[in-house]
């Protein structure tokens, strides 16, 4: 594998490294002709386009995850000239179309599994492509470096794009073996071309749904090749994706580790922390294990930058009877310990509570602000200490599962206003039953108030069925990379920066003062102000309001930390990336910039 490893290339300019040849030692006329030859080149491309772990923890942070720093998009600190189009951008995209053009093994099912690949790959290569920057250019064949036309052609409409991406998805499927004989998770197959097309469609479908007669989106209906696309129409082949995979899979329901006295307990925890990933829920992962010397640091990254959720995100879950938390008398001023009484098991599951055990021990664990901003500690993908280190985690990293796909499908319908009772019994209820949640049961047709706030842009026929299905989709799929994109593409940016100033905060304390959190008798916290009082809480956990900390009403409140961060939101130009200033110079004003954005750029010879 590292022979082809070695084949990267050193590029510096221009779009040369969508001419220069990644063959440089090989023969294409000899090359591509055996099994073997042909997946030392996918490992390549698996390696290239597929996210790292690294990935998960630069996205998480939005309005219902905070950290240390904000991220670009928060600080608004993205520009024109700082991004930029590398040839790790656009290597992969040419490996995948030279792999398509010169695949010739000479057995019929080889060949067109690894051309399945192919297409699988170039699709998830454009869809990460299109949610950051719009209008791309789509290439569907290998550039030789005399292709000045190809080279310099303008950007290709998003829609048009977008189709291409449902086409190879469609090829793919067609292409993919059922399960691959060995490793089949670490795979792409039938059913990952399925889900990522549930995702890539919802996406597309919701992003025009919502963003149709702006600047982003100035047309829905358009015709490409002889197909009409709209939003209406991208979100129906969401569903009917979607659909094809409910039933044939099963969402993970093990307690091995003895996380808790029961599965309900434990399993959503667990599922997160396997050192091999399950083959049930399980769609695609990502490989870290001691065996291939691959390794992450997620929990680092945890623990270093102190990851929290928000008040806002907390807010999600439901009680345990199923009803929203402000049915509950105090629900904004609830402390640490109520705020964990009687809810959704997943919230436990997930942020560190007062009965929380850390894997491979034996009593509840006091929670310490050295690993917590706010009071919301994030154990989600927490194993033990050994996983602490920098590059010393093994746990395998869940890409597309079914969990997910279940809440594409609900989305889906929901927007099209065509949800039914016996899809929610399919998909949300299965999505609860893991965790002993009630089912919802039926099409709700009253909008719950706080979802309403949460997400004032929603709209459609069956308002309250999406109001639904977001607050499920946020407790599900939190920390997993989703976050960003779907505000997104729901038009809910303006979270993301100004409106998270007040849905950063966390655990509410109504003074300063000791506090002890879990009801263990002992004092866990100290908050103080002025001069240092005499406590017994823990060194890491005597805070004092005023600083990097505060209160969101001087000395009772949310706690917040980094209140005083400076967030910008640009609603006219911060759903879509800059196109990078150096890439439109070059190909003199053939791509065009982004909408909001200026970059100065001159084409004068």
């Amino acid at each position: 594998m590292s022979c082809l490893f070695a084949l990267g290339l050193s590029v510096s300019c221009n779009k040369d490294f969508l001419t220069l040849s990644p063959e440089t030692s090989l023969s294409p006329d000899t090359y591509f002709s055996t099994a073997k030859e042909l997946d030392l080149w996918a490992n390549d491309i698996y390696n290239s386009v597929l996210p790292g772990a690294a990935t998960l923890a630069e996205l998480n942070a939005d309005d219902n995850c905070s950290a240390s720093t904000l991220n670009g998009i928060q600080r608004g600190t993205l520009n024109p000239s700082s991004k930029t189009w590398t040839s790790d951008t656009w290597k992969p995209l040419r490996n995948i179309n030279y792999l398509l053009e010169n695949n010739r093994c000479q057995d019929a099912a080889v060949k067109g599994m690894y051309d399945g690949v192919a297409y699988f790959f170039r699709a998830w290569f454009y869809f990460e492509k299109v949610r950051q920057w719009g209008d791309m250019p789509w290439y569907d064949h290998v550039i030789g470096s005399s292709d000045k036309e190809d080279l310099n052609k303008p950007r290709d409409p998003r829609g048009y794009v977008m189709l291409k991406v449902m086409q190879d998805l469609d090829k793919a499927y067609e292409l993919l073996p059922e399960k691959w004989a060995s490793d089949p998770v670490y795979h792409v197959s039938k059913d990952a071309a399925l889900a990522l097309k549930s995702r890539a469609a919802l996406f597309e479908g919701t992003f025009r749904k919502y963003h149709a007669g702006s600047e982003y989106v100035p047309q829905d209906v358009q015709t490409f090749d002889g197909v009409t696309i709209s939003s209406e129409w991208f979100l129906r082949e969401a569903a009917a994706a979607a659909e094809i995979l409910l039933g044939r899979r099963a969402l993970y329901t093990g307690n091995t580790l003895g996380l808790a006295s029961k599965a309900a307990d434990a399993s959503y925890r667990e599922y997160f922390v396997l050192e091999d990933a399950e083959s049930d829920e399980t769609i695609l992962s990502r490989r870290y294990s001691v065996d291939v010397l691959v390794r992450h640091g997620i929990q680092f990254d945890y623990k270093s930058h102190r990851r929290s959720a928000t008040n806002r995100m907390v807010n999600h879950y439901l009680q345990s009877d199923g009803t929203p938390i402000q049915q509950r008398a105090g629900w904004q001023t609830l402390s640490y310990k109520d705020a964990f009484s009687r809810r959704d098991p997943r919230m436990a599951q997930t942020l560190h509570g007062p009965s929380y055990v850390a894997l491979g021990g034996t009593a509840p664990e006091q929670l310490s602000f050295e690993r917590t901003y706010n009071g919301y500690r994030i154990i989600k993908f927490i194993s033990d200490a050994s996983h602490e280190g920098a590059t010393t985690s093994t746990t395998d990293y869940p890409l597309i599962r079914y969990a997910e796909v279940l809440l594409n499908y609900a989305e889906a319908k929901a927007e099209l206003g065509q949800l039914t009772d016996e899809d929610v019994r399919r998909t949300i209820d299965v999505i609860r039953a893991r965790v002993g949640m009630p089912a919802m049961g039926s099409v709700p047709a009253v909008e719950d108030a706080l979802m309403s706030e949460y997400y004032p842009n929603a709209r459609g026929s069956q308002k309250a069925a999406i109001l639904e299905v977001r607050r499920e989709r946020t407790v599900e799929l939190f920390c997993e990379g989703f976050r960003q994109w779907d505000l997104l593409r729901w038009k809910e940016g303006e979270w993301l920066t100004l409106k998270a100033t007040s849905g950063s905060r966390g655990v509410y304390f109504p003074a300063l003062g000791d506090y002890d959190l879990d009801g263990d008798g002992k004092v866990d916290l100290c908050l103080w102000r002025g001069s240092k009082p005499s406590t017994t809480a823990p060194a890491t956990n005597v805070i004092e309001i005023g600083g990097n900390y505060t209160l969101s009403e001087g000395d009772r409140g949310y706690l917040t930390y980094y209140a005083g961060e400076e967030y910008v939101w640009n609603e006219g130009r911060d759903y879509l990336w800059p196109i990078p200033a150096d890439q439109r110079q070059a190909t003199h004003g053939s791509l065009s910039q982004n909408p909001g954005w200026i970059d100065g750029v001159s084409f004068d010879d």
